[in-house]
């Protein structure tokens, strides 16, 4: 399920489930010579981890809450204006159906540190990406979640979020 004031661009939910897989499968591939260090771009993050935790969590609890009262009011109402103006309540209650009835219970996400799977930065800075999962028992929880700033904030902007079976780690050769 994504639900966004505007497409998300080549990240369908089978492209996003693969991502968890290649990125779970490939963990430490593609790692640099030492001698080379990269340019301070590409090592420095695009946002302070904690604070893209922060956000990831804030959005969970907003859709947390929606989840078990039927509200969805506070996360329309805590999102970008365009996120809120294609988005009524009742469509997100609508949206978040399976979620709902899934019975997941998110509040555990406020205590467990997220897996950022990737991040992405619009070249005018004026919106962020953040993928990945929340590694919970009995199911992780996905997300892929976009920000637009406004001001000095980022407001959800786009938002997917399920759940699935832990993947088990390739075995050690």
């Amino acid at each position: 399920m994504v639900i966004c004031a505007k497409p998300l661009s080549g990240m369908g939910p089978r492209a996003l489930c693969r991502a968890f897989t290649l990125a779970l499968v490939l963990t430490g591939t593609g790692a640099q010579a030492q001698d080379a260090p990269a340019p301070p771009s590409e090592t420095a993050p695009l946002i302070e981890p904690s604070y893209a935790t922060a956000l990831i969590r804030d959005v969970l609890a907003a859709v947390n809450h929606g989840n078990w009262t039927g509200n969805y009011t506070v996360l329309r109402d805590h999102a970008a204006p365009d996120f809120a103006a294609a988005n009524d309540p009742t469509r997100l209650a609508g949206l978040f159906t399976t979620l709902r009835t899934e019975r997941l219970d998110l509040l555990q996400a406020m205590v467990v540190d997220p897996v950022i799977l990737q991040s992405d930065l619009s070249e005018t800075g004026q919106e962020l990406r953040l993928t990945g999962y929340v590694p919970l028992q009995p199911r992780h929880v996905s997300f892929d979640l976009i920000f637009a700033r406004e001001g000095r904030r980022w407001l959800l902007l786009g938002i997917s979020v399920g759940a699935f079976d832990p993947i088990d780690p390739p075995p050690e050769p």
